[in-house]
């Protein structure tokens, strides 16, 4: 799977270098100082807080004139992981003698003493103090000081100085627990400060880039160890060894692929911290690979692409930058194969309380429109946060709809994001009828018929077939004439029959004298599973309502008498139980509009 991924990250890296990393590289949150090195001082060149507003999506601090800079020295000064530090008391969380980073608290409290400091800077002298238990690490260290040379002792002590003159008593706010980060460059040179920058960091990555050296192999005078991206191998995990092969560990890669594949970690990570969790890696080596082979998604934003191809990556940023979810896209498509109508079956007010209008009723062609509608209708806009969330962390109070948001999202996400048509049909057919009946009994019926309709729209769109809204239409019409007729009617459909269990159910329920009139007395006709039980809940539900006179009271007694009258032939269909109770009550119309018909 990384392999696959690499292939067209690798191409990219080399056209762009790191600045394809650096360019989406958000330091943390605090305060940022930049120390020039002269020849016989140090004098402190800028000062500046950033900050990353998680709402507004802006970094706090980009506008200043060193905020290119520290990313790159933030970039090429970070820890592996906080169990790889230069300080083994993890006070100081920088990995070269350029840079020095604490957090503010460790200031405040006394954590932060001239001893951690003196060792942390007596380790960055002599790297191999760090390793000296260590035989595999101590080996690649020597290796890597071959390459790069001894590290600067006289400029390191110099900084030494100044950052236990200083550190203690800096003008800036140490009240938030953010970090103080330090930055030292050369004045008016910027290419050296970069190279050497580059230079310690690879001094502190090579040696500790592996997941764990014990691990490594030498295999033809090369270096092979396990990387620690995507891969938590240790005592704690024995299930990850292979006891079965010679070499234990899950897979082995030499020093290039693992510096490769962390450095599409560390994009993947700037993607994370952007809140851009969806990554698309194209794979059509056909054209030129650039930049754009990969694109980074927000959370809710799709895809708007109608022939892609490729990878599907979906990251999550804990302590470490970890890929949760992959999948190969085989023909993702953003604009519908078919235009979806979210058709008005059922009449409804669109008018709010504002004065403004539902504009959901309309013809819809991408996948976006398919989306917000699910978010809004059906899902109280907790769908596009929480594809990925844990079922604790979304704040949804109606428990119906909180369920059928977990039991469905996977299936919608899997169509809207990656194209896969698979089971989202029969989800959301399930998930539509019991939200619907939950907006019902809950007395919402505003909401109920938005819903009503979504499902109706849904299921002809996956049917293929338009006929719910002619079936309503002559459903109503002929109940219209039947109860208003002073001769004896029949019902003679099933569509029909429940249509007017529900037209009846309303009825008698809106007779109640209560203050409060509880509609989840439907719900036991919602969830009946024979006629028998239905006729039986009617009968006792007419028996204690009908107490009206006159016309409404006749209409109400010849639908009653129709229903008794019949017997259906397949199952209940609650989906005309809720139509009919939904829809404008025959039974109150005014005698005129009786007269007038549908016309």
């Amino acid at each position: 799977m990384l392999k696959d991924c690499l292939e067209i990250f690798e191409p990219i890296l080399k056209q762009e270098g790191d600045k394809l990393i650096i360019d989406n590289h958000i330091p943390a949150d605090g305060t940022y100082v930049v120390v020039d090195i002269c020849d016989d001082k140090f004098e402190v060149r800028e000062s500046f807080d950033i900050k990353f507003d998680k709402k507004k999506k802006e970094i706090e601090g980009k506008s200043n004139l060193y905020y290119e800079y520290v990313r790159m020295y933030d970039y090429y000064s970070k820890l592996i992981e906080m169990n790889k530090p230069i300080d083994l008391k993890k006070i100081i969380h920088s990995n070269n003698y350029l840079s020095f980073w604490v957090k503010k608290d460790s200031i405040q409290n006394g954590k932060l003493t001239d001893d951690i400091i003196d060792n942390y800077y007596d380790i960055l002298k002599d790297p191999l103090k760090k390793y000296q238990a260590k035989p595999k690490a101590r080996g690649i260290y020597k290796e890597v000081e071959k390459k790069l040379g001894k590290v600067d002792s006289e400029l390191l002590e110099r900084i030494r100085f100044w950052i236990k003159k200083n550190i203690f008593n800096l003008d800036i706010d140490m009240k938030n627990k953010d970090y103080l980060k330090i930055f030292f460059q050369f004045k008016d040179d910027n290419d050296k400060t970069i190279a050497l920058y580059q230079k310690e960091s690879e001094r502190y990555l090579v040696p500790n880039i592996y997941n764990k050296n014990d691990y490594n192999e030498m295999i033809n005078e090369e270096v092979y160890g396990l990387p620690s991206d995507n891969m938590g191998l240790n005592a704690k995990k024995p299930y990850l060894v292979t006891n079965t092969r010679k070499i234990k560990v899950p897979y082995l890669i030499n020093n290039d692929e693992v510096l490769l594949q962390k450095k599409f970690f560390d994009y993947l990570s700037s993607c994370a911290t952007k809140q851009k969790f969806n990554i698309y890696i194209n794979t059509d080596k056909d054209e030129e690979i650039t930049k754009h082979n990969i694109i980074a998604k927000k959370n809710g934003e799709l895809l708007e692409d109608n022939d892609f191809r490729g990878i599907y990556l979906r990251v999550q940023k804990g302590i470490s930058t970890d890929i949760i979810d992959y999948d190969i896209i085989s023909g993702y498509r953003y604009n519908l194969k078919k235009k979806f109508d979210y058709n008005m079956y059922i009449d409804v007010d669109l008018k709010l309380s504002k004065g403004t209008e539902i504009d959901y009723y309309s013809t819809y062609d991408n996948k976006s429109d398919i989306q917000n509608l699910l978010n809004e209708v059906y899902f109280s806009k907790f769908l596009k946060g929480n594809y990925f969330n844990e079922p604790k962390e979304i704040k949804l109070n109606d428990n119906v709809v909180k369920r059928n948001l977990l039991t469905c999202r996977n299936s919608i996400f899997n169509w809207l994001y990656k194209g896969y048509f698979n089971d989202v049909e029969a989800v959301l057919n399930r998930a539509s009828l019991e939200i619907t009946k939950n907006s019902v009994v809950n007395g919402y019926n505003v909401l109920a018929i938005h819903e009503f309709n979504l499902r109706w729209s849904f299921i002809e769109y996956f049917k293929g077939e338009g006929k719910m809204a002619d079936f309503l239409n002559e459903v109503k019409t002929n109940l219209r004439e039947k109860i208003n007729c002073k001769d004896n009617k029949i019902i003679e459909s099933d569509m029909e029959y429940y249509f007017a269990i529900g037209q009846e159910v309303y009825y008698l329920l809106s007779l109640s004298k209560s203050n409060n009139k509880n509609q989840s007395l439907i719900n036991p006709f919602l969830n009946a599973k024979g006629d028998a039980i239905l006729k039986e809940k009617l009968r006792k539900l007419f028996t204690k309502y009908n107490y009206a006179k006159g016309l409404r009271h006749d209409r109400s007694s010849n639908l009653y008498s129709m229903i008794l009258g019949y017997r259906p032939e397949g199952k209940v269909d609650q989906d005309m139980i809720i139509a009919g109770f939904l829809n404008s009550n025959l039974i109150y119309e005014k005698k005129e509009e009786n007269e007038q018909g549908d016309n």
